[in-house]
Order: C-alpha cells, then structure tokens, then sequence
C-alpha cells in the first residue's frame, strides 16, 4: 500500500489568505496539483492509500471533480477527496477550518442552476499503487495513526457524502432548502470534532443559524455569478467578503479558545480563501 502525503504553502496573499494545498505520493513520483501549484510545499499530513485509487479521485484535471473554483470548493475540498483513499484531511493547513465550515470537507455538491454539479466518486473499485508511487523498503515518510476521534468524523462525513444525491439549488423555490440543510448537517459534525460537548444548545442553535444564513448568501452571489450579473472579479470578492463576515459572525458567539479550535486560527484573524492565481486559471474565458 502506498503512502499519500498532504502538502502545503502560503499563497501570494501569505497571511491574508489560506495555504494552498495538493498531494503527492511519498515516492515523489507523482502529485496532484488540486487547482494549483504541485511543487515547492511542506509536508503536512500523511496516511496509507491506494495511490491508483487517487489517481482515479483526481481526474486528469487533478481536480477531483471540484468542477467550479469557489463555488464547490478551493483547493483543500480537491485534496481532500485525492486523500479519501488514507482516510486523512488536509487538516492543519491555514484556513482549512473555514473553508470545511463554509465548502464541507468534500465540497457542495452542485452550484446555481444546475451548473457545477461536482458529485464525489469514490471510485471504490479501485486498488493498488501507481508505479512510481509503489512504496521503496525504506519510505522516508511513514503513514500517521490517526486519532480515533478524527477516524469517526472521516466515517461520519464520507457516509453523508455517499448518502447525497445531486442537489438543486432552487433559488426561486424554497431558496435551496436541501443544500442549506446539507451543509448545515456537514458543520453540525465540524463543530463536534472540534469543539466536542462544549457548546450549549443555544449557543449551538446560533451557530447553525449563522451557517444556514451564510448558505443562503452563498446560494445567491453563486446564481447571480452564473447568470452573468457580476464579473469575475466582483464574484470573488463578494466570495470573500461573506468568507470574512461569517467568521465575524462565529467569533461573536464563540470563546476565543473555541474560535481557535473550529479554525485553527487566532481569535480575531479573519482569513480570505479566493487565491487569485487559481482564479485567473479557473475562469480564463470570462471578462475579470
């Protein structure tokens, strides 16, 4: 069995922005670029997995079916899925939290309109190693164990994933009722790996309010992009503007020490999760 390895580096926007993410094998034989760079990061993470498997999850666009940058998913949603196969998330990468909180750990499933339907194929038959990435005698990088509290919450999110069918967003009906009430579900498990019994049931009611609303406007800026009523440029900077306001939101109804848990950021640092570099890659045909 191989060993996939999750990599890491700050972007151009270094600390107002999270890390880019992207996989690769311990061999270094192959790696998948998860809408950006594949070279040149830091070790993050690493666990067992069938490298062929990956390699099937990724896609030739090494996207892993993370169909529409900043509608689906960014970067970490993409490796993320290349890294089901080791049972691991790119956890501990400089915004993971939130964009898990406001993308789910796989990403949404489908965008405005019924564009960017970006269902996750597991693609379970697959086994095996790439050969390059078929592990030497002597690996460098060994797989970690896993807490048993991170194995449940990798069991719990995968199971609603697979339970998923494809969502429509019905902006004009009942505003997207399934998905907002998909993603809520995904950071309803967040906030238990995170946070645990922590929270009291009102505190834990805002929250969830405060998710459902960010959905909701996330819904709204994603169908007005994909009618052609805003720019590029306009779109990701709405998508970071409500990226900033809902952990502004979160952080009023959260300790500081909390707050530090569900993102794995400084109380009081608000991060944007738009790299321009991938955007401009993303979106090459449509007016900036």
């Amino acid at each position: 069995m191989g060993t996939l390895v999750a990599m890491h580096y700050p972007t151009m926007l270094a600390l107002g922005a999270a890390d880019h993410t992207y996989v690769r094998c311990s061999t270094g034989g192959k790696a998948w670029s998860c809408w950006g760079g594949k070279t040149g990061g830091s070790f993050l993470r690493s666990g067992s997995g069938s490298t062929n498997q990956a390699d099937a999850i990724a896609e030739p666009n090494e996207c892993a079916g993370v169909t529409c940058y900043l509608v689906n998913g960014v970067c970490h949603q993409a490796a993320n899925r290349i890294l089901f196969p080791a049972g691991i998330f790119v956890t501990g990468a400089r915004g993971y939290g939130v964009s898990s909180a406001i993308y789910g750990p796989y990403g949404r499933p489908t965008g405005p309109l019924g564009t960017c339907k970006a269902p996750f194929n597991h693609h379970a038959g697959i086994t095996g190693d790439l050969p390059e990435c078929a592990t030497p005698p002597f690996d460098s990088i060994a797989a970690e164990t896993r807490s048993s509290k991170e194995r449940v919450y990798f069991k719990s999110v995968s199971r609603a994933y697979s339970k998923v069918i494809p969502l429509r967003l019905q902006s004009k009906h009942r505003e997207g009722t399934n998905l907002v009430e998909f993603m809520v579900h995904l950071f309803d498990y967040q906030i238990e790996y995170s946070l645990g019994d922590r929270f009291d049931q009102r505190r834990l009611d805002r929250l969830r309010k405060i998710r459902a609303t960010a959905e909701r406007s996330r819904i709204q800026l994603d169908t007005d992009f994909a009618e052609r009523k805003m720019k590029v440029n306009e779109f990701v900077a709405t998508s970071d503007l409500l990226a900033i306001s809902f952990q502004k939101e979160v952080a009023g109804v959260t300790e500081p020490d909390e707050y530090e848990a569900l993102f794995n950021l400084k109380y009081g640092d608000f991060i944007v999760l738009a790299d321009p570099t991938i955007v401009a890659k993303a979106y090459p045909k449509m007016e900036l």
